[in-house]
């Protein structure tokens, strides 16, 4: 009976020793760590001729194209993170830039791009369509951008750095591995030395706080055990990219400028008359060019006159030729807003427009060019500012100086995008007036002092003041309020500001000072109307000048000469109403 009792000891005991054996092997092997890999080509699934695309540390929604030895993005994502200022045509599938010396073209399928019209070679295209959605490839790219990339194999993974960044870096405190999920037993993906680095990503998952999600430096992403990283640092990423400085042409002295609305070539005589005697304008610019329409084998109209040009350069003035967008006389059914569209986003017509600017411009000896497009539809809006980058290129190559005429900035217009005119034009010019036009429901002041002065506070906040030039009317508009049928109807004429002071004195009214609109203001009865005016005079030209030297602008100019009495000349002096 003993032995037996030993016997059946001695088998519990085995048994239990048996029970702790697979017990301990059980342990060992829920907290081993797997040691099997995921292969290359597992790592993330991209479908050939891709590759997967990482901005900094995120991975990107889209994968990149490898074709014919490039690597290519599709263009939305190259002005949306990397350069905003590429320019694609897709009716003449054209791609565009514009440096302030160059003007870039490049065309799909050919390994070359022309800067100012010469070939540069480059080892493929860089541009091509893919089932009408164009791509650029990132060699082009890098050539025009602060964007530096590296490319990987297995899986095939693009690495795109873009200007500076501050970048939460992990140290690797011995030897590991990234794995494909926040467990040990998950696949390996690839293996970290001691000492190398990773990008942080996230924490990793809400159920295994063990783990934090990297990328490595080559862009693998997965989890890394928290224990086996150290030192969670800030690590600054600088660039070296030198980004273009446009030069402007500005003048040493304070712009004063008065448009000449010049409507046949026989006006152009008339120049001697409106200048005499001002000797505070320093800049005449003339109505000559008009943008024809993209049928017409001229694309400007001009009235264009040297004798015209000798005569205000004779009188110490510079000459900056205006070139509008306005109605063409002739044409049944014309649309300005149609045509302006039509033309300025066509690459063939806007280079056209601009070179045939450069050449009246040459031709007549002008200093400057003055672009007054008015009435531009929304849709044209990065057309027009396309067409300002391409022909700052050739003014600044010949010395003529850019200005471009604007309405006061307002959240509707804004997509003349002042701030980019700043950058590349010369001038922005601000035209303070029209507050109330012929086509307002409401009679009113057609430039108010708030108005002007709004004007000056917001432009100041996106062009420098070194570069704005306000405009301000030598005119003004008398209201007439008529009742028909008990319906007040409201129109408006435009008068000039000698003409309006002779309309008040020929119907006995004398005009009172409004403090709102710091204007005289006047109201009378004629003919069974209501009639009423904001003047602009001395007094009103007065405040807004003083508030415009008060700034310290560019200059002031005025619409326009010849609507103005010989008093208001002496507020143009410089220095006057400075304080």
């Amino acid at each position: 009976m003993k032995k037996k009792t030993g016997v059946t000891i001695i088998g519990v005991f085995v048994t239990l020793l048996l029970i702790a054996a697979v017990l301990c092997v059980a342990l060992v092997r829920k907290y081993t760590p797997s040691e099997e890999r995921v292969s290359p080509g597992e790592v993330t699934v991209v479908p050939e001729g891709e590759a997967y695309v990482t901005f900094w540390q995120e991975k990107y929604e889209k994968n990149a194209l490898l074709l014919n030895g490039g690597i290519y993005l599709d263009l939305d994502t190259v002005l949306a993170h990397i350069n905003e200022e590429f320019y694609y045509d897709e009716q003449e599938l054209v791609l565009s830039y514009a440096t302030p010396t160059e003007i870039i073209r490049a065309y799909p399928m050919e390994p070359v791009y022309y800067s100012n019209k010469t070939k540069q070679e480059l080892s493929c295209a860089p541009i091509l369509t893919k089932a009408g959605v164009p791509y650029v490839s990132l060699e082009f790219a890098a050539l025009f951008s602060d964007l530096t990339y590296t490319v990987y194999e297995n899986p095939s993974r693009v690495l795109l750095r873009t200007g500076a960044k501050d970048m939460l870096s992990l140290k690797v405190e011995k030897d590991t591995e990234v794995r494909e999920s926040a467990d040990i037993k998950s696949r390996i993906l690839c293996d970290l030395a001691k000492d190398s680095v990773v990008w942080y990503v996230d924490a990793g998952t809400d159920a295994d706080t063990k783990f934090v999600k990297v990328m490595t430096e080559d862009g693998i992403y997965g989890f890394v055990r928290k224990k086996d990283l150290t030192e969670t640092y800030l690590e600054s990423y600088t660039s070296d990219y030198v980004p273009a400085v446009y030069s402007h042409i500005l003048s040493d002295e304070d712009v004063v400028l008065g448009w000449h609305q010049v409507t046949n070539k026989n006006a152009n005589a008339g120049l001697e008359n409106l200048i005499k005697n001002k000797d505070q304008l320093t800049v005449v610019s003339p109505t000559w060019f008009r943008v024809n329409t993209p049928e017409a084998e001229n694309p400007l109209i001009s009235l264009a006159d040297m004798a015209y040009v000798e005569t205000a350069k004779a009188h110490g003035l510079e000459v900056w030729g205006l070139v509008d967008n306005f109605t063409i006389a002739g044409i049944e059914g014309f649309d300005a807003t149609a045509n302006s569209f039509a033309v300025l986003s066509s690459t063939k017509e806007r280079e056209e427009l601009v070179n045939a600017l450069v050449a009246e411009a040459i031709r007549y000896d002008l200093d400057g060019l003055n672009i007054d497009f008015e009435l531009l539809s929304l849709q044209t809006g990065p057309h027009f500012i396309r067409f300002l980058r391409e022909l700052s290129v050739k003014c600044r190559a010949n010395g003529l100086v850019l200005s471009v005429d604007n309405y006061v900035p307002s959240a509707h217009a804004a997509y003349y995008d002042w701030e980019a005119q700043g950058e590349v034009v010369d001038y922005v010019v601000i035209m303070a007036y029209d507050e109330h036009y012929a086509g307002s429901e409401t009679a009113g002041s057609v430039a108010s002092y708030s108005y002007l002065t709004t004007a000056v506070d917001n432009i100041l906040t996106m062009v420098p003041k070194e570069q704005v030039i306000m405009a301000v009317p030598f005119y003004t508009r008398l209201w007439t309020e008529t009742e028909e049928n008990g319906t007040t109807k409201l129109t408006s004429e435009a008068l000039a500001m000698v003409t309006a002071a002779s309309e008040l004195t020929r119907n006995k009214v004398t005009p009172v000072w409004d403090d709102t609109t710091r204007q005289y203001y006047a109201e009378y009865t004629k003919g069974g109307a209501t009639c009423k005016m904001w003047l602009e005079d001395v007094q009103s030209l007065q405040e807004k000048i003083a508030y415009i030297r008060k700034n310290d602008l560019a200059g002031v100019a005025a619409w326009r000469l010849g609507f103005e009495p010989d008093e208001v000349w002496p507020l143009f002096e410089v220095g006057v109403l400075a304080e």
